[in-house]
């Protein structure tokens, strides 16, 4: 018997014969698909993470909990748990630009060394430097992702004991004018207060 028509009503095609109608709920073949249609799928607004290896939608209740939720643990990376406490790439990188925009190629030489030339290009440019400060866990791990000198990790770390301290003096010292203390002082403190000193 050749069906006579067919329809959709969500996940359910209907097939109409002749003298009955047949519905197949296709939702359960959708969650046996391979993983690699989920990775071009869109979250749902409650479950927004995506995680990278298998697809998968999860709260932001589950990020950085002790219990791995993607298939490959992403959601437990360290990197990614330290990056979720600090100010966003985004926020970071523009800050930044913003100092050399206002101050010349050479401004952060102030707070990260001789190799903070050049708009940071030896540092690998004012995207890694900001990926740096929000992905490394501590200022060591941080000297270590630019691989700055010992001297000029050793300045940085002084820098921010000062603000962790209130001492604005120090900021001074370097160069860093009256006008921009507050905004220096409250990027600073954003990385202190998630750990950065410790």
């Amino acid at each position: 018997m050749a069906p006579k028509s067919f329809f959709w009503l969500g996940n359910v095609l209907f097939v109409s014969f002749p003298l009955a109608i047949l519905g197949i709920d296709l939702s359960r073949l959708y969650g046996h698909l391979p993983a690699v249609s989920k990775r071009n799928e869109a979250c749902h607004p409650y479950e927004p993470f995506k995680c990278p290896g298998d697809g998968n939608c999860i709260s932001i209740q589950y990020l950085c909990d002790g219990a791995p939720d993607c298939s490959d643990g992403y959601d437990e990376d360290m990197r990614l748990c330290t990056a979720a406490k600090r100010p966003p790439v985004e926020e970071t990188a523009s800050f930044l630009q913003s100092l050399l925009a206002s101050h010349g190629p050479n401004y952060l030489e102030k707070l990260f060394g001789s190799k903070a030339r050049d708009a940071l290009a030896p540092l690998g440019g004012v995207e890694k430097v900001a990926i740096a400060l929000s992905e490394s866990q501590t200022i060591e791990d941080f000297g270590a992702a630019l691989h700055l000198m010992r001297s000029d990790l050793e300045h940085l770390r002084s820098v921010f004991m000062a603000v962790e301290n209130g001492d604005l003096g120090m900021l001074k010292s370097i160069g860093i004018k009256d006008s921009e203390l507050g905004d220096v002082k409250f990027f600073l403190e954003k990385l202190v207060n998630t750990g950065f000193l410790d």
